[in-house]
């Protein structure tokens, strides 16, 4: 047999082999049927604030609270663009933020891009933390933070 052949069975009988794999990930909703993923979050609407005569802007963030039963808390993330990277800048425990209403989230003037995503407070039988389980991020909202 040529090497390419040899190689290209290799990675098939790999593929194969891999199928049969047990998921053992307790987050793994595949794996574990008692998970349920958290809904994405829904009907997000964001203003840019600047109170007169203030130093401080910030942005007033609002969604659709979703079922206790699968979320705990949400993450708010922040990206320069609508396709650009997003970094998580506030955890919130409530269907709503004002993202930079504090000293350490500074907002300027400018154009910015928000998603949020739920997630859920994984724990086993015996209460013990396994993780956080994040649902999907939700569709990107533009805001104007004005001067």
């Amino acid at each position: 047999m040529k090497p390419r052949s040899i190689a290209l069975l290799l990675i098939i009988t790999l593929l194969l082999a891999s199928c049969g794999l047990k998921r053992t990930n307790p987050l793994d909703p595949i794996g574990n049927t008692e998970i349920q993923t958290p809904q994405t979050v829904s009907n997000l609407i964001i203003y840019g604030v600047s109170p007169a005569g203030a130093d401080n802007k910030y942005v007033d963030l609002r969604w659709d609270a979703n079922s206790s039963l699968t979320t705990d808390g949400y993450f708010v993330y922040r990206g320069l663009g609508y396709s650009a990277s997003y970094a998580v800048v506030d955890t919130v425990f409530t269907n709503s933020c004002y993202h930079g209403s504090e000293p350490w989230h500074q907002v300027l003037p400018g154009i910015y891009w928000y998603k949020v995503s739920a997630f859920k407070d994984i724990y086993n039988d015996e209460g013990l933390y396994l993780g956080r389980l994040e649902g999907r991020l939700s569709e990107a909202r533009p805001v104007v933070v004005p001067n």
